[in-house]
């Protein structure tokens, strides 16, 4: 099949280019790094920012630390507004093409400047990726690929720059050797209809039984694709049977255009379809698709839970792996082993800094380098990128795990924000993901959704849970998370035997409940192909009225 030969020839090319390159910066990160930084910074010295910073005059990372301050996107927001009204380089000398998206803390959006050498250094790291990918399982890109991309265009500003999703503009604008493989048109990724997009994403994917590969950032997506598919089965079959789509009238016509030719009628798929649907039980992704031989996620941090609920829905033969570190500022990560789920830090492209937790609770601004970081230990993370972000905290911590040559791997634990504290204890979220993981197989049980609430008011922690049906043993779930997070956390434990933590309670939400709040904070901001779940957060932070969802409360 000509389509795979071309696959093939585009995996040796990147082979002996960009994967060669990459192996041989990994073999020297210090090195690597000083060269990023400095690069970086002679592009920008004669901006706003580099000039206020003296750029000019910085010539080793010590230099740089004591010039340039560690900030937040609010710091660099009046310079990116100036350069985006005006075209004065505030932040870089190149102007940016594009602006990616992203809910901010204030309320106002993100806009994170993406100057065109960043749209190819993204390129790469897709090219990388899928490289990785195809030497795990070449088999995975013999079908037809099944990517679920944001938009790459939700808006203009006035002075006609787009601004919407990195991920996206690249989605539209692959090599020819895998977009042939695509099964949906980029331009369904712009119907800003959610139920309509999802249905008509829905309606290509059932037509074809033929997928290998399925990708998506969130494993909320597949989950979530699988269930629409089982509410929705009998009308999207027939319009497979018949070759329409019964919402077509919705479409906008450049959508209608791009998918005229995939609505043919398909008789022989829509019979299977219908025997799968109407049997005694509820259809998996793998019935839907049984060919899908890799999907890639997310699979660790607070996806974890839902990573391994997807897990379920696929056959024992399709290898599940971690699509790697990535967010609206930069791809902090690589898989370049799909057997592990950490990743090599992008150290050609950017310059990392790192800190302890604690020492940066602690006000330390102490830094380490990518050479400098201890196995098995967790970091806040400061990024300085090409595109205009210099030392910027980005609120993620990272857990360093094994080593590609001699560059560390690091992965995604959890936001920083993803920390509480009633009284002392300071509960982080990756302790709330173990403990949770531990019930999970204690129990026999496969949430849907979950999120625990510090209620400062109350002195409580209370866990929202959306699973199938009732779950069986509420009763004891509540005083085996409290014993978990106790064992996990001594400062926890200690409130807890004091009194100055109340006991833990566990309300059951009605089916549905997950999607709701996850269609709200969309709505707020987040982007839909990146939706990251913080599982733990205050209640007074949350706005979501989860008593209008609730089935039954238990406590300790």
């Amino acid at each position: 099949m000509i389509e795979n030969l071309l696959v093939h020839v585009r995996m040796f090319a990147i082979r002996h280019t960009y994967w060669r390159n990459l192996v041989n910066s990994a073999k020297n990160p210090l090195e690597t790094q000083e060269k990023v930084l400095k690069a970086i910074l002679q592009n920008n010295h004669t901006t706003q920012y580099g000039k206020i910073h003296r750029f000019d005059k910085i010539s080793s990372y010590h230099q740089f630390a004591q010039h340039v301050p560690v900030i937040t996107y609010e710091t660099l927001r009046p310079y990116i507004e100036c350069q985006l009204g005006s075209g004065v380089p505030a932040l870089t000398a190149e102007q940016p093409v594009m602006y990616a998206t992203s809910s901010g803390t204030t309320g106002e959006p993100k806009y994170v400047p993406i100057i065109r050498d960043e749209l190819q250094r993204q390129k790469r790291h897709t090219a990388l990726l899928t490289y990785s990918q195809y030497i795990f399982d070449p088999l995975a890109f013999s079908g037809k690929v099944w990517v679920m991309a944001a938009s790459a265009v939700e808006g203009r500003f006035e002075n006609g720059i787009p601004w919407g999703s990195a991920s996206g503009f690249l989605y539209a604008s692959m090599s020819p050797a895998i977009a042939n493989k695509y099964l949906i048109p980029p331009e369904v990724f712009a119907i800003k209809d959610n139920s309509l997009k999802y249905d008509l994403i829905l309606r290509l994917a059932l037509a074809e039984k033929n997928i290998t590969y399925f990708s998506a950032a969130n494993p909320t997506t597949l989950l979530r694709l699988c269930a629409l598919a089982n509410q929705q089965g009998d009308v999207l079959t027939e319009d497979v049977e018949l070759g329409r789509f019964s919402r077509e009238a919705e479409l906008e016509l450049d959508v209608m255009t791009a998918i005229q030719k995939m609505l043919k009628p398909n008789p022989n798929r829509a019979a299977e379809l219908r025997k799968i649907f109407n049997s005694d039980r509820v259809a998996t992704f793998s019935d839907l698709w049984p060919h899908i031989r890799l999907v890639s996620t997310w699979t660790g941090g607070n996806c974890g839970m839902a990573a391994r609920s997807a897990r379920t829905q696929l056959s024992t033969d399709t290898q599940m792996v971690e699509l790697g570190y990535l967010s609206s500022e930069f791809c902090g990560t690589l898989t370049v082993d799909c057997n592990l789920t950490a990743g090599l830090p992008t150290i050609t492209d950017y310059f990392f800094e790192f800190i302890e937790p604690d020492e940066w609770d602690a006000g330390s601004r102490k830094f380490r380098l990518i050479h400098q970081l201890e196995a098995g230990q967790d970091y806040y993370l400061v990024i300085t990128t090409p595109s205009g972000l210099y030392r910027y905290f980005i609120n993620d911590i990272v857990h360093t795990e094994g080593a590609y040559h001699n560059t560390p791997l690091i992965r995604f634990v959890q936001k920083g924000k993803g920390v509480t504290n009633i009284t002392g204890e300071k509960l982080y979220e990756s302790q709330l993901t173990e403990a949770m993981s531990g019930a999970e197989k204690h129990f026999d049980s496969h949430p849907n959704f979950y999120l625990m609430l510090a209620d400062v008011e109350r002195q409580i922690y209370h866990l929202y849970l959306e699973v199938n049906g009732m779950m069986e043993n509420t009763a004891k779930l509540a005083p085996y998370l409290d014993n978990a997070l106790s064992d996990l956390n001594i400062e926890y434990r200690t409130k807890r035997e004091s009194g100055r933590l109340h006991p833990l309670e566990v309300t059951l939400l009605k089916q549905g409940t997950g999607e709701k709040y996850r269609a709200q904070c969309i709505q707020s901001g987040q982007k839909d192909g990146q939706f990251k779940m913080v599982t733990l957060q205050y209640a007074h932070q949350c706005p979501f009225p989860f008593q209008t969802t609730q089935l039954v409360t238990v406590a300790i």
